[in-house]
């Protein structure tokens, strides 16, 4: 039982001990903030919390290098996109948002979605676990979903801006409810053997540590080209749910605003964004 514990409960110690033993991030130490908590309502609401208590000097000399994480055993009002709820209450699965400062006068928001999905994508290689990355934010398996992402920039009253990337990911849990039995799984269902959260998590933060680092020093367009890639989706046929309306469309192109350019039955294009849209993945 205590080793089912140690599997399924962060522990910072743990966490920094193991980025400390990862290749080439002997630094990234000393560029992060590590918050954890047994139980949270939600670890992006924790990160908006975190920022409105910072005062204008603090927030002004914060550097843009700086990687704030917060994390939980278990999130009881996790949300996804469209406000739907994620549900994360098990400790079996990881909560965690990553929050940085957006550099000033960046000319758009930022496509962090896909540097994120790419992180996890890479992350489940190191553990032989194969993704794939369903548009616009979401990592399935077998058309199944391990994680999903949810992306938001946040205004601090001075007008600075904040990045906050949220992700729950299905590790350990060998069930779900009802609900969504159907449509989730984990690593644990997929590989037939627990993976240890510390572990885990450390390997995340490299890789998304990385894929920010990259988008925001002058590598934007190849994070964006490869997660592109990774959505496998350009030249297929596809039924696209926009609010009540079901479309059946050919995928044309997929912007670099991560919007969706598809052709309708009529021959017309349209654009589709991902804050009102869903693709039924079954006839991909």
């Amino acid at each position: 039982m205590v080793k089912q514990r140690s599997l399924n409960n962060l522990n910072k110690k743990n966490i920094y001990k193991n980025l400390a033993e990862i290749k080439g991030k002997n630094g990234l130490i000393d560029q992060i903030d590590l918050y954890i908590e047994k139980e949270t309502d939600s670890t992006n609401e924790k990160a908006k919390r975190f920022i409105k208590k910072l005062s204008s000097t603090a927030i002004k000399e914060l550097s843009e290098d700086r990687l704030f994480i917060f994390a939980a055993d278990r999130q009881l009002e996790g949300k996804g996109r469209r406000g739907k709820k994620w549900l994360s209450s098990s400790e079996k699965s990881l909560s965690v948002s990553f929050l940085f400062k957006l550099p000033e006068n960046y000319p758009e928001i930022p496509q962090v979605t896909a540097a994120a999905a790419l992180a996890v994508k890479n992350t489940f290689e190191k553990f032989s676990l194969k993704t794939d990355i369903k548009w616009p934010n979401d990592i399935l398996v077998n058309n199944k979903k391990i994680c999903g992402i949810l992306s938001e920039l946040f205004f601090t009253e001075d007008k600075s801006a904040f990045v906050i990337i949220g992700c729950g990911v299905n590790l350990n849990n060998s069930c779900f409810n009802e609900e969504i039995k159907k449509s989730a799984t984990s690593f644990y269902l997929e590989k037939s053997k627990k993976i240890n959260k510390n572990i885990f998590l450390s390997n995340f933060i490299f890789e998304i540590e990385d894929y920010i680092n990259k988008y925001f020093s002058g590598y934007r367009k190849e994070v964006i080209s490869k997660w592109k890639k990774s959505l496998n989706i350009i030249g297929k046929k596809v039924k696209v749910r926009e609010n009540n309306t079901l479309y059946n469309v050919i995928i044309k192109d997929v912007l670099d605003s991560g919007e969706i350019l598809a052709e309708l039955e009529d021959g017309s294009k349209k654009t589709f964004h991902s804050f009102n849209t869903s693709f039924e993945y079954s006839n991909l």
